[in-house]
């Protein structure tokens, strides 16, 4: 069955898993809200995102991009386009909760649509992309 996976375009892999991790981010974010009212939901996004940032590389890492390389390199790539995200993630929560009135569930929701395209592209052509070699690989490179 793993191998019919690799089958599936790359696009379509990302769609499936980031729908996956949204989902989970979803279901912590409305669970927490539950929990603690919808008073506190900038704080719940943050715990929201940082919770699940690990759990997104490596799905994304081994079952979407197939990526080798230094883990490290690239989940702090990963981490830069996490944050852009959640900082367009607050403003789009601020903007249609504070200004537009929806409900904190929808509000989420709309966001997570609106980030699914970009952070593709940003995962694809930076955090994993092709033919990244770490800093250890091209000094080797370079004295050889």
């Amino acid at each position: 069955m793993i191998k019919h996976w690799f089958l599936i375009d790359e696009k379509l892999r990302f769609l499936i898993c980031a729908s996956l991790v949204m989902l989970l981010r979803f279901l912590i974010f409305s669970g927490l809200l539950i929990i603690y009212t919808a008073k506190h939901y900038q704080i719940i996004l943050a715990f929201t995102w940082l919770f699940s940032s690990f759990f997104a590389f490596l799905i994304y890492k081994y079952l979407v991009f197939t990526s080798i390389g230094n883990h490290l390199h690239q989940y702090i790539k990963s981490l830069i386009i996490w944050v852009g995200s959640y900082i367009v993630n607050i403003f789009i929560l601020a903007l249609f909760i504070e200004k537009l009135t929806l409900s904190p569930y929808l509000a989420q929701g709309i966001a997570i649509l609106l980030l699914l395209t970009t952070n593709y592209l940003l995962f694809k052509h930076f955090a994993f992309k092709k033919g990244d070699k770490s800093i250890v690989t091209k000094i080797y490179d370079i004295l050889d």
